[in-house]
């Protein structure tokens, strides 16, 4: 009931859906009012989110662009079994070169990525349900200057529905190409052992 609240259904379109009659939406959702202590659908809708999103109802909405768009973190959100892009922060478009991706398929996108895996390991994470952890993950794509090798952190999570079946992935991606590169630098460089001659 609450998942449809918050997607903007109006009580009609609510009962048709859960096949019930019009005025137990209505009692439903006074119920949902009173639980959460709000006003109105609009108040619930904004209490319910943040409930979602930290577990209580109590913290400030404006965080929300800090833990998202603008987090350092390349955070992309992909639905569907044809794993369709529904959001991205501002950090994985400028990582992708500022290509266009919401409502296209991650094939479709980063061609460049065919033959890297890539691909395969977020569809596995789609079909299992069980998340990816990549620990300075090479691969290589266009950043807007043409294709690069780049070395990153990368946490692939699976999204489920209310019924628990996953409907989506959400790819969690740090940049550390840079790092990896100092901490090759600062590394001695081992010498072969002279070998000894024999002296005879």
């Amino acid at each position: 009931m609450l998942q449809l609240v918050l997607r903007g259904f109006e009580n009609k379109e609510i009962a048709a859906r859960l096949g019930i009659v019009e005025q137990s939406v209505k009692a439903h959702v006074s119920a949902l009012l009173q639980k959460f202590g709000v006003p109105n659908r609009a108040a619930l809708a904004e209490t319910a989110t943040r409930h979602d999103l930290t577990g209580a109802p109590g913290i400030d909405r404006e965080w929300i662009s800090q833990l998202f768009r603008q987090a350092e973190p390349q955070i992309c959100v992909l639905r569907g079994p044809d794993l369709r892009y529904e959001a991205a922060n501002e950090a994985f478009h400028r990582a992708t070169g500022n290509r266009p991706v919401i409502g296209r398929t991650m094939r479709e996108t980063f061609p460049e990525l065919e033959g890297q895996g890539i691909f395969e390991q977020v569809e596995r994470v789609y079909e299992t349900g069980e998340p990816e952890i990549m620990h300075e993950r090479t691969s290589r794509w266009d950043r807007g200057n043409g294709v690069e090798s780049r070395a990153v952190d990368l946490v692939i999570q699976p999204l489920r529905d209310q019924d628990g079946s996953v409907n989506g992935v959400v790819s969690f991606a740090v940049d550390v190409t840079d790092s990896v590169a100092l901490r090759k630098r600062r590394q001695p460089t081992r010498r072969h052992p002279s070998r000894r001659r024999n002296r005879t």
